[in-house]
């Protein structure tokens, strides 16, 4: 019997933000469902579609650089795949390419992204903070919470004035730990503004070399 890994690149961005990682999950079996493809299930009493994404998004945030692995028994379409997806997928989300196998998602080792602030401060004093020092309360592998230094999970930072908003891009660990671009907010809101509002967009996934994380390799 055949086994086939397929991964898919998508987009997750508008109203579709709002929604969990379990959420997009149950958004995904019900596309793949209705596309009416040779989908490989789990064994046992309860049987489930063979599915996972990685580095799952935090609730509120888009992404440009979705990954999602799903298994089917036969051979598929791989050209028509996209399209037959996007005609039944919900508003937000947009496979921009599939392919079998792909890299070891193991591999992803940072995250890019951004960050709108609608915030009053200096650019330097944003890059100054996520440059020297910025301690939060961040969970542990334990799930405890304790006092943690952010400055060495990001890989690289630069910040812009874009209109009245600031913008952010920063390369942040997504392995060991992976740190959640909320924590730059709240670090932003502990010493700089306590009233800065922010929108998050992840951009890229990238491997150990700082290189992206490309489906076809």
């Amino acid at each position: 019997m055949m086994n086939l890994n397929i991964r898919l690149a998508y987009r997750k961005t508008g109203r579709a933000r709002f929604l969990s990682h379990l959420d997009t999950m149950r958004v995904f079996a019900r596309a793949l469902t209705r596309a009416g493809l040779p989908l490989r299930y789990t064994e046992g009493f309860n049987p489930h579609i063979v599915l996972s994404i990685a580095l799952p998004l935090g609730v509120g945030m888009e992404s440009a650089a979705e990954r999602l692995d799903f298994g089917v028994m036969q051979n598929i379409g791989m050209g028509t795949l996209p399209s037959k997806l996007n005609a039944v997928l919900p508003e937000g989300f947009f496979v921009t390419q599939a392919v079998i196998g792909g890299r070891p998602i193991s591999q992803i080792a940072f995250a890019r992204v951004e960050i709108t602030a609608d915030s009053p401060v200096s650019t330097e004093r944003v890059t100054g903070l996520f440059t020297s020092s910025a301690v939060v309360e961040k969970r542990n592998k334990k799930k405890e919470l304790v006092p943690t230094d952010i400055v060495p999970f990001i890989k690289d930072i630069a910040c812009e004035a874009h209109g009245d908003k600031l913008r952010v891009t920063a390369t942040l660990t997504a392995r060991d730990p992976v740190l959640n671009p909320e924590y730059l907010a709240e670090a932003w809101r502990t010493y700089l503004d306590p009233e800065a509002a922010f929108s998050f967009k992840r951009l890229a996934l990238l491997d150990e070399d700082g290189k992206s994380f490309d489906t076809l390799m």
